[in-house]
């Protein structure tokens, strides 16, 4: 990776400030939680630990890293590079967060979809109405090859039908198959949006929100469990899947 000055000052730079003692006190990470608390009341904090660099911790929130000074008081958001091993250590820390256990997703109430042999999994977060989520089921997953796909619909807000539809999908007699078809054939579907199995939409959206936070569709979660969202061409989700393998898997940070 080539690293640029000019980059590095566009990198989202805000505050820093180092404190004289580099010493490591057990009692920091509390007294920056406390300090957050008090400046910003709706920051959710995950964790907070020491850096590489004397005086600046990282916090967690989500899947999101900014860093912090021994107080709490003084931020920055950017990158945090090691220029001498050119080591990135904010993209290194973001990948893991946005990774999850995928045996934790509850595929027992997923669409399912087997493509040849089916050995690698991947999920699928997807809204019936969103016109990037109907590319990738239409130009995107028929090229896929030896995959099972696990569907969770999440209807997005910004489309007004999208619940109704995604309990219409599932009150299909064959909702894989229904959820297919109005999604790249434009073909209608059923007028029932109450059913029993249209119960399954709360759980899929309870996955979404707590476990993969999702926040745009479509989100994919790849076999070891990488998030990733977009719209993506077959032959580049192709490779992610084979780069991200259960084989290939990092352990998922407890």
């Amino acid at each position: 990776m080539r690293l640029s000055v000019y980059n590095l000052l566009l990198s989202g730079l805000l505050a820093i400030s180092i404190t004289n003692s580099f010493a490591a006190d057990a009692t920091v990470p509390s007294v920056i939680a406390k300090n957050l608390h008090n400046n910003l009341p709706n920051l959710t904090i995950d964790r907070i630990i020491p850096t590489q660099v004397p005086g600046i911790y990282e916090v967690d929130s989500g899947r999101k890293v900014f860093y912090v000074d021994s107080t709490g008081n003084y931020a920055f958001v950017g990158n945090l590079l090691d220029l001498t091993s050119k080591t990135n250590y904010t993209e290194a820390r973001t990948e893991a967060l946005n990774r999850i256990d995928f045996n934790k997703l509850p595929l027992n109430i997923a669409m399912k979809k087997i493509i040849g042999n089916g050995r690698d999994k991947i999920a699928i977060f997807t809204d019936p109405d969103c016109p990037f989520c109907k590319r990738l089921e239409g130009e995107t997953i028929p090229k896929l090859k030896n995959v099972t796909v696990y569907y969770f619909l999440y209807p997005l807000p910004i489309h007004p039908d999208a619940v109704n539809d995604s309990k219409r999908i599932l009150c299909s007699e064959n909702p894989e198959s229904a959820m297919f078809g109005t999604m790249v054939k434009g073909i209608p579907l059923t007028k029932y949006n109450t059913c029993e199995n249209a119960g399954r939409l709360t759980k899929m959206q309870d996955a979404a929100n707590n476990l993969v936070q999702v926040t745009g569709t479509p989100t994919i979660v790849l076999p070891n469990g990488k998030i990733v969202s977009g719209l993506i061409p077959a032959d580049y989700l192709t490779k992610l899947i084979d780069d991200n393998s259960v084989e290939s898997a990092i352990a998922v940070k407890k």
